[in-house]
């Protein structure tokens, strides 16, 4: 005997599956390679520039670094060395204590942001803004919002400001 089953997923969870999902990606995906070629930054790259060029002095505890943009410890100490590299951080140790390290914006990579902040921006308007009206746009913030509270809640995700 066959045992009838209830579906794993609605009609309308189906069609948000199919519809959502694959468009967020392939957003990120636009965006990544966007910035790629405009301003030769990855999007880890674009994560650890804008969270150091959105502090007061460019520049945080590698601690507060990796949590503000959900890196772990390595994960960060290996793209910062990269960045190093390139010229766009420095890596002090922490005033405060001498034992934790603090991670900076050098000047070329706060021009860097700076540029990078451009193209960002034209990026999204180009893939949201443009094709959104004023009131879908504003129907998409909350929406994200609420997504992001209710992760939060979930305990998956930091809940928004």
């Amino acid at each position: 005997m066959t045992e009838a089953r209830e579906p794993i997923a609605s009609p309308r969870e189906w069609a948000l599956w199919t519809s959502f999902f694959p468009m967020e990606a392939e957003l990120w995906q636009w965006l990544s390679r966007r910035l790629r070629d405009d301003a030769d930054l990855s999007e880890a790259d674009w994560q650890v520039l804008d969270a150091l060029g959105n502090t007061p002095d460019h520049a945080l505890r590698a601690f507060e670094l990796a949590a503000r943009i959900s890196f772990s410890k390595s994960r960060l100490h290996q793209h910062a060395g990269r960045m190093i590299a390139r010229g766009l951080l420095h890596q002090n140790p922490a005033a405060e204590d001498g034992r934790g390290t603090v991670l900076g914006l050098t000047p070329e990579g706060l021009a860097h942001f700076r540029q990078a902040q451009i193209h960002r921006a034209r990026h999204i308007r180009e893939a949201l803004v443009e094709v959104l009206t004023t009131e879908e746009l504003d129907t998409l913030i909350d929406i994200s919002t609420k997504i992001r509270r209710n992760l939060g809640h979930l305990g998956d995700a930091a809940t928004p400001s």
